[in-house]
């Protein structure tokens, strides 16, 4: 019986230190290659760029390797009125986010990519709660959008350290 409890104890010892590190942490990103990102530029909705600035700011290094590269975030917010009951009020909508990715080093493109999220919701009888919603719709479509921004430059950081 006290064979099992050390052996579940050491073994729970082992992998607490098993040296685990978030994939997209500041240091994971920053890492062993030779670029860095210098500025990001936001244009179009104001708070798409808003909530894509918190999230992306921990990408941004603030020491210079020898490889600076500058980001044009472009983006773009639409909702539309997908359904109208008979009396033509809305019943439904979407909202769909469009971000242009741009890559510059110096004056020079890189590489340029969108990303889309779209979401299909129901009108609500209160303007409130519809704004409500809305609101965290949006929110979470940006976060999802930013997830994917970074999983992307990280997946392409071998390509542009390897392009010269």
């Amino acid at each position: 019986m006290n064979l099992k409890k050390i052996i579940a104890t050491l073994s729970f010892l082992l992998l607490l230190n098993c040296g685990y590190e978030p994939i997209y942490s500041k240091k994971q990103i920053n890492s062993n290659y030779n670029f860095s990102i210098n500025s990001i530029n936001y244009i179009g909705d104001n708070r798409v760029d808003e909530i894509l600035k918190n999230k992306l700011k921990k990408i941004i290094n603030k020491e210079e390797k020898s490889t600076g590269l500058n980001l044009n975030l472009n983006s773009t917010l639409e909702k539309v009125i997908t359904s109208k009951d008979k009396k033509g009020n809305p019943k439904r909508f979407s909202i769909k986010i469009i971000i242009n990715l741009e890559i510059f080093e110096g004056e020079i493109s890189k590489d340029n990519k969108n990303f889309e999220e779209k979401f299909e919701y129901n009108n609500k009888s209160k303007k409130f709660d519809l704004e409500q919603y809305e609101k965290n719709i949006k929110n979470n479509l940006i976060s999802g959008l930013s997830d994917e921004i970074i999983r992307y430059l990280n997946s392409i950081r071998w390509y542009l350290k390897h392009l010269k």
